[in-house]
């Protein structure tokens, strides 16, 4: 839950402070939850979760069709996703072709983030400023 830091507390850097527990064998830190959500919160992340979530499965030209972007600017997209455990990557071999075709999907993680945090998140905010707008707005 995000608190107001006390006026003596030494670090004022924003003001706020996360008291989140965490299982005492969790793999994951604080610091790797907020990176997730940062992560998927960026315009083209948020997108490719997005795609993933609707078809389950996904290789790089189909989310390449899907989103309207060449393959190329999917990479990092793609290895920031992975890199925070939002997406994986399955490598099929047998796909008829000489070619290996890799295939991404959500997590089980990316798809918590994805809605019980990013979407949801998105709903409350809109609900809020709709509530905000009407009050002000008279």
């Amino acid at each position: 839950m995000l608190e107001p830091n006390q006026p003596d507390d030494e670090d004022d850097s924003d003001g706020f402070e996360l008291d989140v527990e965490l299982p005492e064998d969790s793999i994951f830190d604080l610091e790797d939850y907020l990176k997730m959500y940062e992560v998927a919160s960026k315009p083209k992340q948020f997108q490719i979760m997005e795609a993933l979530a609707e078809k389950n499965e996904l290789s790089t030209s189909e989310l390449s069709m899907i989103l309207g972007e060449e393959d190329n600017a999917l990479h990092y997209p793609l290895r920031t996703l992975q890199d925070v455990a939002l997406i994986q990557n399955r490598r099929d071999p047998n796909t008829g072709t000489e070619e290996t075709y890799s295939y991404y999907e959500l997590t089980d993680m990316g798809r918590t983030v994805l809605t019980e945090g990013i979407r949801e998140g998105v709903r409350i905010l809109a609900r809020e400023e709709a509530a905000l707008e009407d009050k002000y707005s008279k």
